[in-house]
């Protein structure tokens, strides 16, 4: 008998989610309140289910010496489960936006799709592709992966800088470095065009840099980072 009625409580469980979903679609047809709810009902369906696990342990093993021990590993492994699946997501996309300065409207590309940043969530990004399609993509995907930047229409901004440079390490080695590094910088647009133009002084090159970023204020920060660079790279005596 408890079996059956296990059985018909998780089959009931099953018809209401299915009908509740169908009808709340129905329902809302304002489309924020639809979005809002098809974000919303499916952690209920998981607060539901859990419920009915949590029930079928008491229903069936209250009276036995093993209730406590069994119910107590039930909701630490639901814990450890949810904790996983949810902060995986959170730390991964703390990471990527800090160390990438992503924001909306922002185009990038990546080894699994390339499109313009619509959404930065907690949890995931939601990326529409040049064919207009809204794809959601959890944080822990791009684990790992390159991301190219391209600004938006109107979003890049030209910035230029000048730094001396000794003439000893070579023009093209200069330029080769220089834009390696530029492109290491989060904020800096890889598919922007980056120049480095070297004009003679004495020993030195003047040399000018220019690049595209997606922040204007980040000159400055930009400008210290390759200097610090310049003069770790770049020893103004030959073979120092």
């Amino acid at each position: 008998m408890k079996l059956l009625y296990t059985v018909i409580l998780a089959i009931a469980l099953m018809v209401l989610l299915r009908g509740a979903n169908y009808f709340l679609t129905l329902a809302t047809r304002k489309k924020k309140i639809r979005e809002y709810t098809l974000r919303v009902f499916p952690w209920i369906e998981v607060a539901l289910w859990a419920s009915y696990v949590f029930w079928v342990i008491h229903y069936w093993f209250y009276d036995s010496a093993s209730y406590a021990v069994l119910s107590s590993t039930v909701a630490i492994v639901f814990i450890l489960l949810v904790s996983w699946y949810v902060l995986r997501d959170i730390l991964a996309g703390a990471v990527l936006r800090s160390d990438h300065s992503l924001e909306t409207g922002l185009q990038i590309k990546t080894d699994i799709l390339s499109g313009t940043i619509s959404y930065l969530g907690f949890l995931s990004m939601e990326i529409t592709t040049p064919e207009g399609e809204r794809i959601t993509v959890p944080y822990s995907r791009f684990n790992g992966q390159s991301i190219t930047k391209k600004a938006a229409k109107g979003q890049g901004r030209n910035q230029s800088f000048k730094i001396v440079i000794p003439q000893h390490h070579g023009a093209l080695n200069i330029e080769k470095r220089l834009k390696q590094k530029i492109l290491e910088l989060p904020w800096v647009i890889a598919e922007g065009e980056i120049k480095i133009n070297m004009k003679t002084q004495e020993e030195n090159y003047v040399t000018e840099i220019s690049f595209y970023s997606i922040k204007e204020e980040m000159l400055n920060q930009t400008e210290e980072i390759i200097r610090k660079y310049v003069s770790e790279t770049f020893k103004s005596v030959k073979g120092k």
